[in-house]
């Protein structure tokens, strides 16, 4: 053990020493490492961050909500419960419920706004509207109406009255099915005659993890449980758009994985020159450290610690100038605005950059391996 000790502390004294007579050999390794592992990062973000907006401006636009249109006949039971309660217990996914009222539309001057009717249980998704305050309310978009928070008239039918109008929230689900406005009202609000024998449901189902294969398998279940009971049932997803965007993000996939691989083969070529020309440098010491009973994997082990020494601290100074010169470079060089990617983002992208590095390191050993297990007595004829 003691000579174990001793022999690794000669051979980090040899690798010192090798550094301090030839400075040029560790420092284009870190160099080169640095600002390829830099460039890679940079390209690399540009894939992820353009991927990262492209799917906030899709789940932005509704692609994680699935639209039930119901309509129950007279003497028919609704779906409310089946859905509202039970799909969420077999799903990752919310449910609202609501229904048209039979009211059907009102006008606020040359606007029409259609009257949605909600129960109780689904407060918990209506929650940031207030509902407590104003039960009736009129809810508009600020940016396709002139409307302003506050009391207006409303007319519905020949009956004119007063209503609390609010702005919709920003990315508020409503507003995703409704861009212009609704008006919201608990069940019974309005009792008008119905001369229809039919009662409209809409339920909108949002699920928590938007992908394609979660929409399609709770579209699945609506689409059996429609089947059974043979009900006028419309499902409405968009499954398809994001099955296209799944492949395009696995095509993109495979673009940096080869990107990184390819960055990782330059910087083991440079190490697997660099480490075979030191060795031979070297050989002769190393030859004779053999006869005297060290082992040759110590030698090999060496070259392996001190590139991957080396190649860890580029690589985690590259790591770290990015994230420091990140809106510079997506901002200016490609022009993706003030969004930042945090470390959670990009690691799988580092992740696969690293066992790449390490991976060329490792390969970068092989003509080392070769060497010192040359016979001694070919190296000291």
């Amino acid at each position: 053990m003691k000579s174990l000790i001793l022999i690794s502390l000669y051979l980090f004294k040899d690798t010192l020493h090798r550094w301090k007579e030839r400075p040029a050999s560790p420092l284009s390794r870190v160099l080169v490492a640095f600002f390829l592992s830099l460039c890679a990062l940079s390209f690399l973000a540009n894939y992820v961050l353009s991927s990262k907006m492209l799917h906030d401006e899709i789940r932005k636009n509704g692609a994680d909500l699935i639209t039930v249109f119901d309509t129950v006949r007279e003497g028919e039971a609704s779906k409310r419960s089946l859905l509202q309660h039970e799909l969420p217990l077999l799903h990752d996914c919310d449910v609202l419920a609501l229904k048209d009222s039979p009211a059907g539309f009102a006008r606020v001057g040359k606007a029409v706004f259609p009257i949605l009717e909600y129960n109780m249980e689904s407060c918990a998704f209506l929650a940031d509207l207030e509902l407590e305050e104003h039960s009736i309310v009129l809810l508009f978009n600020p940016g396709r109406s002139p409307l302003h928070p506050g009391p207006c008239a409303v007319s519905i039918g020949d009956f004119d009255f007063s209503l609390n109008a609010s702005p919709l929230p920003e990315n508020h689900l409503l507003g995703k099915l409704y861009p212009s406005g609704v008006i919201l009202a608990p069940e019974g609000a309005f009792n008008f005659e119905l001369d229809s024998l039919m009662s409209n449901y809409r339920y909108v189902i949002r699920v928590h993890e938007m992908t394609a294969a979660n929409i399609q398998s709770i579209e699945e279940t609506l689409n059996n449980i429609v089947r059974y009971d043979g009900s006028m049932t419309i499902v409405q997803t968009h499954v398809g758009l994001l099955k296209r965007l799944e492949v395009l993000m696995s095509n993109q996939m495979e673009c940096r994985m080869g990107f990184s691989i390819g960055i990782a083969v330059i910087v083991g070529i440079l190490l697997t020159a660099l480490a075979s020309m030191e060795f031979r440098q070297n050989e002769y010491v190393y030859t004779l450290m053999k006869s005297f009973g060290v082992r040759p994997l110590l030698l090999i082990l060496t070259f392996i610690v001190e590139n991957i020494f080396l190649i860890g601290i580029s690589f985690a100074g590259a790591v770290w100038a990015f994230m420091k010169t990140q809106k510079i470079v997506l901002g200016e060089f490609f022009k993706l605005g003030d969004t930042v990617l945090t470390y959670a983002d990009i690691r799988q992208d580092l992740w696969l950059l690293g066992i790449s590095l390490l991976g060329c390191v490792l390969f970068s050993s092989i003509p080392v391996v070769f060497s010192a297990y040359r016979p001694i007595g070919k190296v000291l004829k």
